[in-house]
């Protein structure tokens, strides 16, 4: 039994620091007080600083990082992150239940305890091809891991809705095995939520204001502040959380990238931001930790007393997240490499060329346009005319044009334009293309366009920025063409390397890759391109590219 002494130790039940001690034993905590019958096999000596729960995160994508489960571990252990709830339909769009048994047993690697949530759309919608179908009944048997906490968050609001047969049955499912279900309610209305609190959805990760998040404590759901690498919705929800609703409110990442991990941090990042802008460390920290077990139905983890596992982190100053000491499951993690990577190939299928690209558009028309927004994966419809050039559309520094090629069926393109990415010249491209993860390229000349094509077709997935056709980076993607199966370190010098040559065909400040992963993802407003055509959310139909 392992005794600790001489800490500060938060107790998230009253959100106070109390000088108390901690004992140990088989992972999770015997006792927090004082004993004089308990004997120690070892003591450790907190020395009078500050203990605190293992941070939480409530809601992320193990894909977006780049990284397999076992090596975001490492990096989520060294920012004081014990726990995260994985949604991981990115995998499971490209492979579908093979996906599945890879992100479970790859999590199994890690410190970290993942939880997962199985994805309710794959595909997301109709509106687009993926490389995999996940009905009901491929679902059911997961619930049989101990790792899996639920259905991920419902994004197929119509489906709902309608009474679709196969996803109210997956939300059953989840009920039936006394499991939760989470929600993504972009763009609901107060009267929508309703529709998901009837079928027992009960958070939601996709409030931007104080508004939207005010709507959701009304219908009754637990609000997951978001702050990802491009949607950073947290200073806009912090003056949402008060003392009589802060046990709604917890916080999650959704999507961030392996530089924004390692440079900024994970939840450590948002409970820094929380006390920045005038919360108590004690309040930050329960909402790390405990209100995000709450939240996912997460019932022995989150707090330091009796029952609950030993995830924690030891600080020196509470007002400073800095952990000097990580216990997971009553084990101090040290920073050991995790065991080697099995790959993930899924070769991409498909054919494609430069006379692809050309778009027809006549001088004086309009085109609908997917205009970016800075840090939000929400896109503004733009209708406007675009420049052209013997009735073609031509790119210049502030319309690009945008390819998204089906990868697994070789069922063709669309073809779009994009403003807000300022390429002057050159093409970037990928296979992470939320959430059916096809190849998405954008670019300002064909040329180049046609080279990050054929970059992607020839290394099996990854990502690609092409300077011209003597300047190539790449980032190869071995586990389904989302992942690297090399150690973080590796993969951040190589993100750092293909950011570095972006910025010299671009001067935009925010992470270009992420963004335009999202410009494929219809779910969420408001004009979008998929493998399909240019699809316009608040009609939720196809539309022509040309007003």
């Amino acid at each position: 039994m392992l005794h600790i002494v001489n800490a500060h130790i938060l107790n998230v039940f009253n959100q106070t620091f109390e000088k108390t001690e901690l004992w140990i034993e088989s992972g999770k905590i015997y006792l927090r007080g004082t004993s004089s019958e308990l004997v120690a096999d070892e003591t450790y000596d907190a020395k009078g600083q500050y203990l605190v729960p293992g941070l939480i995160d409530a809601h992320m994508h193990i894909e977006s990082s780049l990284l397999r489960p076992a090596e975001l571990g490492r990096v989520l252990a060294a920012h004081g992150v014990t726990s995260a709830v994985a949604d991981p339909h990115e995998l499971a769009s490209v492979s579908g239940t093979q996906g599945l048994d890879y992100m479970l047993t790859d999590a199994r690697k890690s410190p970290v305890r993942f939880s997962f949530m199985l994805p309710s759309s794959v595909p997301a919608t109709a509106f687009e091809h993926a490389g995999a179908i996940l009905q009901a009944q491929d679902l059911e048997p997961f619930y049989a891991q101990p790792e899996v906490n639920g259905l991920a968050e419902v994004m197929d609001y119509p489906a709902v809705m309608n009474g679709d047969p196969d996803m109210l049955r997956k939300i059953s499912d989840a009920k039936k095995h006394g499991k939760h279900v989470d929600g993504h309610a972009a763009g609901l209305s107060r009267e929508q939520l309703a529709v998901y609190r009837k079928y027992g959805i009960t958070t939601d990760h996709e409030a931007t204001s104080v508004e939207e998040a005010q709507a959701r404590l009304d219908a009754g759901m637990s609000v997951l502040i978001r702050q990802g690498t491009v949607e950073a919705d947290e200073l806009a929800l912090l003056p949402a959380v008060n003392t009589t609703n802060q046990q709604a409110f917890s916080f999650a990442t959704d999507d961030k990238s392996v530089n924004d991990l390692v440079e900024h941090g994970s939840i450590d990042e948002s409970v820094q931001m929380a006390i920045a802008a005038g919360f108590s460390p004690e309040q930050a920290y329960t909402m790390a930790s405990y209100h995000a077990a709450l939240a996912e139905c997460l019932t022995d983890i989150g707090a330091l007393t009796d029952g609950y596992y030993a995830d924690l982190v030891v600080l020196q100053d509470k007002n400073y997240f800095k952990p000097q000491h990580v216990m997971i499951n009553g084990a101090w993690v040290d920073e050991q490499p995790v065991e080697t990577a099995e790959r993930h190939d899924m070769p991409l299928n498909f054919t494609f060329n430069q006379n692809d690209l050309v778009l027809p558009i006549q001088a004086n028309q309009k085109a609908h346009v997917i205009k970016v927004m800075p840090h939000h994966i929400t896109t503004e419809h733009e209708i406007t005319e675009v420049p052209t050039n013997n009735d073609h559309f031509v790119s210049d520094d502030v319309y690009n044009k945008m390819v998204v090629i089906e990868r697994y069926h070789d069922l063709g393109h669309a073809l779009g334009i994009i403003n807000g990415l300022g390429l002057r010249k050159g093409a970037i491209g990928q296979t992470v293309a939320h959430d059916s993860h096809n190849v998405i390229i954008a670019g300002a000349d064909d040329t180049a366009m046609q080279l990050a094509a054929d970059t992607l077709r020839d290394m099996q997935g990854g990502q690609v920025v092409v300077i011209d056709e003597n300047h190539i980076v790449t980032l190869p993607l071995e586990i389904g063409g989302l992942m690297s199966n090399q150690p973080y370190e590796q993969v951040y010098e190589r993100v750092q390397a293909l950011q570095n040559a972006f910025h010299e065909i671009s001067d935009i400040n925010f992470d270009p890759f992420l963004t335009l992963s999202f410009m494929a993802l219809p779910v969420i407003p408001s004009l979008k391109l998929t493998d399909q055509g240019l699809f316009d959310f608040e009609k939720f139909t196809f539309i022509d590219l040309v007003e």
